[in-house]
């Protein structure tokens, strides 16, 4: 029953121009259904919603992909836009900052299980 409540308020508040309340959702303990939530962020480029599912999920390599899809894209766009409105490199460091914060398994470098993820 709450994650079909915690997934309707979220669409609600997108669908009603309330991403802010949204994000306000995902940072608190909530119950959204992780692929449905996902699927229609996607579907409306509700990006900074969909990477605050990401983080409250713990999906930090999929936050990390976007992220950098994201500023791909703006780097591609920033002829025609300023470049500091829409998604910036700082943007990844920023994320990466807060992750330190999180109680995070140390590995070497040489840890056969760490796999290498370009960014």
């Amino acid at each position: 029953m709450a994650t079909v409540l915690d997934t309707s308020l979220l669409q609600a508040l997108i669908l009603t121009g309330q991403s802010s309340g949204a994000i306000e959702l995902l940072k608190g303990l909530n119950y959204c259904d992780l692929k449905i939530c996902e699927e229609f962020l996607k579907e409306r480029s509700e990006y900074m919603v969909l990477l605050e599912l990401y983080k409250s999920n713990e999906m930090h390599r999929e936050a990390l992909r976007l992220l950098n899809q994201l500023v791909e894209e703006s780097k591609s766009e920033m002829e025609n836009t300023d470049f500091n409105k829409k998604f910036n490199p700082q943007m990844i460091l920023e994320y990466l900052r807060v992750l330190s914060l999180l109680p995070l398994l140390t590995f070497s470098s040489n840890d056969p299980r760490i796999s290498y993820m370009p960014c």
